[in-house]
C-alpha cells in the first residue's frame, strides 16, 4: 500500500509522534481481515470511544462496514517477530497459528499476546478520502500484559536493521476465510 504520506506536505511533523502498533482485526459470518496500522485513537471517554481508519483498498473496510464491529491488539515489543511474519504474508489466524488468538464480545481475532486490547462497535463511519474513519463505542478491553513495553512504529521503521524481512513486503489486500467461534 502506498500511503500517500510522501505527496502530504506535513509527513515530516506526524513522524515526530510516537505511534504504537495495533493489529487492526475485523469479522462477519463468513470473512476475517487483519492489518497492522497505528492509525487509531481515542475518541471519547464518556461514553467510551476509538477512532480507527481503515485503508478503502483493504477488503477489512469492507467488512467493518458490513459486521459494525472490530477490535484492536495493542501489539508487545516483543511480537516484532509476528508483525514480521504478518507482512512476508502470513495474514491469517491459521497461517500465524490460532493458539495466538482470543475471541470475546465482537468474535474478531484479538492477539493473547498483546499488551491489551479494545473491542469496538461502529457508532459513526465517515468517508475520508482513501480511508473510511470508524468511529466506534468500546464494548470490551482489558489490559493483558501491562508490564509488556508497546511495539511502536518508530522502532519498526527507523531503528532496526533495515535487512529483517526475508522477502517481499506482502499487504493484506484479502481477507481470509473465518467462521465466528461459538
Amino acid at each position: 500500500m502506498d500511503s500517500k504520506q510522501g505527496k502530504d506536505p506535513y509527513s515530516t511533523i506526524y513522524d515526530l509522534r510516537s505511534r504504537g502498533v495495533f493489529m487492526v482485526s475485523t469479522a462477519d459470518e463468513e470473512k476475517a481481515h487483519f492489518h497492522f496500522g497505528c492509525w487509531t485513537t481515542q475518541a471519547s471517554h464518556n461514553p467510551p470511544r476509538m477512532i480507527t481508519c481503515f485503508p478503502k483498498e483493504f477488503e477489512g473496510t469492507e467488512i467493518v462496514q458490513k459486521s459494525g464491529v472490530w477490535a484492536l491488539s495493542m501489539a508487545a515489543a516483543d511480537q516484532e517477530e509476528l508483525h514480521d511474519q504478518f507482512f512476508s504474508g502470513s495474514q491469517s489466524v491459521d497461517a500465524l497459528g490460532a493458539e495466538k488468538f482470543m475471541y470475546r464480545e465482537t468474535g474478531c481475532p484479538i492477539l493473547k499476546d498483546a499488551v491489551a486490547y479494545f473491542e469496538c462497535r461502529v457508532h459513526q463511519i465517515i468517508d475520508s478520502g482513501d480511508f473510511i474513519i470508524a468511529i466506534g463505542d468500546i464494548v470490551g478491553g482489558e489490559a493483558l500484559h501491562p508490564d509488556k513495553k508497546t511495539l511502536n512504529v518508530e522502532y519498526l521503521s527507523a531503528e532496526r536493521d533495515h535487512n529483517y524481512m526475508t522477502g517481499p513486503l506482502t499487504l493484506p489486500f484479502e481477507g481470509f476465510a473465518h467462521t465466528k467461534p461459538e
